[in-house]
């Protein structure tokens, strides 16, 4: 299933999602999950993401947001647990 994303300068979130009917969504820290009706993680995303990726070393978020070329996700469901694999790709000059 094809991954979309959105990076929302004014709300300074980033949003990364298949197109999918939504049942509920989950809170946790700078992250909002969708899960699907099916179960499945549907949608990423990270609120104040500048702050995020400055948390992560990123020298110049603005610049390397106004620059994403894709985003998108993975999920790994185990025993008991999801882990979230979240990826950006953008344009270096």
């Amino acid at each position: 299933m094809e991954i979309f994303f959105d990076y929302d300068q004014q709300n300074d979130s980033l949003f990364a999602y298949k197109k999918a009917k939504i049942k509920g969504s989950i809170d946790i820290g700078y992250f909002i999950i969708d899960i699907s009706t099916q179960g499945k993680v549907v949608g990423v995303e990270i609120l104040d993401v500048s702050e995020v990726l400055k948390n992560l070393g990123i020298s110049d978020p603005k610049e390397f947001l106004d620059n994403i070329k894709r985003a998108g996700f993975r999920a790994v469901y185990q025993h008991d647990s999801i882990i979230i694999y979240f990826m950006i790709a953008h344009l270096m000059e």
